[in-house]
């Protein structure tokens, strides 16, 4: 009976979804990331003026939001950063992906740029790393410079053609507690002055505790938006 009412709960869900088609599929050498092209021929991507997520069908009654990061409204096909680093039903999902696939989804929360021009400083792990390329595609360099610094595990490898397009991002080398610590000292050799917008994105645990330092700093005197992706 159990089965039966999951079956029926998963194909009322699925009416509710469009269709997208994978398009092609990249996976960064010596790191787990997977870049995953999308054809979403329903979306108008020329209305996207926010960090859209897609809620995406993982498995029966699994669903994991992720962020395009780039976007064409003239072929209607966004990529999206996927890393698998760590368990569970999306990462087990990503790695089995092929062009050719059919990606169910939906709509799910999205964040706004800011609301006022200055610079915006960006933390990040693994996990939002596309978040922020989504929120650099949205906003105007000359407007809103940006630093992004993004916590990877040790022997992570990021590609130096992406290194080379986005020098707004600094990777420090670290997890857990030790990763928090390198990021604090990274902020705390910076003027927190100077920023009018503060993101952090990823690990719930890690976006708590540096919106929790950050907010205790007396020279932070823009917002604060956490989004907190996993636990």
């Amino acid at each position: 009976m159990v089965d039966i009412l999951k079956k029926a709960a998963s194909g009322l869900m699925e009416r509710m979804l469009s269709s997208a088609l994978v398009v092609a599929v990249r996976t960064w050498p010596h790191a787990d990331m997977h870049e995953i092209d999308l054809y979403l021929p329903d979306i108008d991507m020329d209305s996207w003026d926010t960090i859209k997520r897609l809620k995406c069908k993982v498995g029966t009654l699994e669903y994991r939001d992720y962020t395009p990061v780039l976007w064409n409204s003239e072929t209607n096909v966004c990529t999206m950063l996927i890393d698998s680093g760590h368990a569970g039903a999306g990462s087990r999902w990503v790695r089995t992906l092929k062009p050719g696939d059919q990606v169910l989804f939906g709509p799910a929360h999205a964040a706004s740029p800011p609301s006022q021009t200055g610079p915006i400083l960006c933390f990040a792990d693994a996990s939002a790393i596309g978040h922020f390329l989504a929120l650099k595609q949205l906003t105007d360099r000359s407007e809103h410079p940006m630093d992004v610094v993004v916590m990877i595990p040790d022997g992570y490898g990021i590609p130096e053609i992406f290194k080379e397009e986005n020098p707004e991002f600094h990777f420090i080398n670290g997890i857990g507690q030790a990763g928090l610590n390198m990021m604090e000292q990274w902020f705390l050799s910076k003027d927190l002055r100077d920023y009018n917008s503060i993101y952090i994105a990823g690990n719930v645990s890690m976006t708590k505790t540096l919106k929790t330092k950050l907010k205790a700093s007396p020279n932070v005197h823009a917002r604060i938006k956490g989004y907190g992706f996993w636990s």
